[in-house]
């Protein structure tokens, strides 16, 4: 399959987390979340990955940033997840393990919020928006005061629920739109990231991985779902016998098709990546996979 660079959007993994490497932009990002202006970020780090020891799973961060009092994790959730409640759980567990240096206390932590931008409902209640906080189960008006805050946001929401400046934000990783300056500052952000040299293999490559994933799911689960659907035939009905097989064997063929193929076309992109001369950073970048992943095909023991 050939791939128009210039056709992908901002929900391409690659590009988002390039765009929003750009301060002024991830910044007016988290304050149009939020609902409230923030102090100048301090730094920040696309596709970080934070790793506390060998054997603890790390996380990568799409995008990380902090200033004096808060740190924010904002993801680009393009495909659903069944585990991002707590997906969002654990990435805010190991942020604080990062962020608390031996030796302090735990007053030294920071505010911790993590954002998730959903290209789907991740609730199914047709909200934009939904955000968490800990309260007292018995008397909800107590608050934990923990300082930690967990936001999900859904581009397909309904519900007349948010202010305009973060729905036509909402709608543009929906749409590629342009609704109003930001929206326009962020797209032209994506036109030059998609026309740098530098950028363009990471891209397609991430692409490319996410296609022959897809084909080969289907392909599995189409094969599995035929055989299924003949046996199952045979005892109940031929044409029940099929739909039921084919539906099942197309999730049960795409479950273990994105592990395989995933697997498999991860290290091939790795070593002609290698090949090519790019960085640690850009094959992290164009695969997703954390630095311990990398090193382990580019340097294996």
């Amino acid at each position: 399959m050939t791939i128009d660079v210039n056709q992908l959007t901002i929900r391409n993994h690659v590009i988002f987390g390039l765009v929003m490497r750009r301060k002024n932009l991830a910044k007016k990002c988290i304050e149009r979340i939020l609902g409230k202006q923030i102090r100048e970020i301090e730094y920040i780090e696309p596709e970080k990955t934070e790793e506390v020891s060998a054997d603890v799973h790390g996380i990568r961060l799409d995008v990380y940033c902090e200033n004096e009092e808060t740190v924010y994790n904002v993801e680009l959730q393009a495909y659903r997840v069944d585990d991002l409640p707590k997906r969002s759980r654990y990435y805010q567990d190991m942020m604080d393990m990062i962020l608390l240096e031996k030796g302090e206390t735990y007053s030294a932590l920071k505010k911790n919020i993590v954002i998730f931008i959903c290209t789907f409902d991740p609730f199914e209640q047709e909200r934009h928006l939904y955000s968490f906080e800990n309260r007292c189960v018995q008397d909800p008006e107590i608050r934990l005061e923990d300082e930690s805050m967990k936001v999900f946001l859904n581009t397909k929401g309904t519900m007349d629920d948010i202010p305009r400046p973060l729905k036509l934000f909402l709608d543009y990783i929906e749409t590629g739109e342009t609704g109003d300056e930001y929206t326009k500052e962020l797209h032209q952000a994506v036109v030059e990231v998609r026309t740098d040299d530098k950028w363009r293999e990471p891209i397609m490559t991430w692409e490319m991985l996410k296609n022959d994933v897809a084909y080969e799911a289907r392909k599995e689960g189409l094969e599995e779902g035929r055989t299924e659907g003949r046996a199952e035939g045979r005892a109940e009905g031929r044409a029940e016998g099929r739909a039921e097989g084919r539906a099942e064997g197309l999730a049960e063929g795409q479950a273990k098709g994105e592990i395989i193929g995933a697997s498999k076309e991860k290290t091939e992109t790795v070593l002609r990546m290698q090949k090519a001369g790019k960085s640690l950073e850009d094959i992290m970048i164009a695969t997703g996979m954390t630095e311990e992943e990398v090193r382990s095909i580019t340097n294996p023991e």
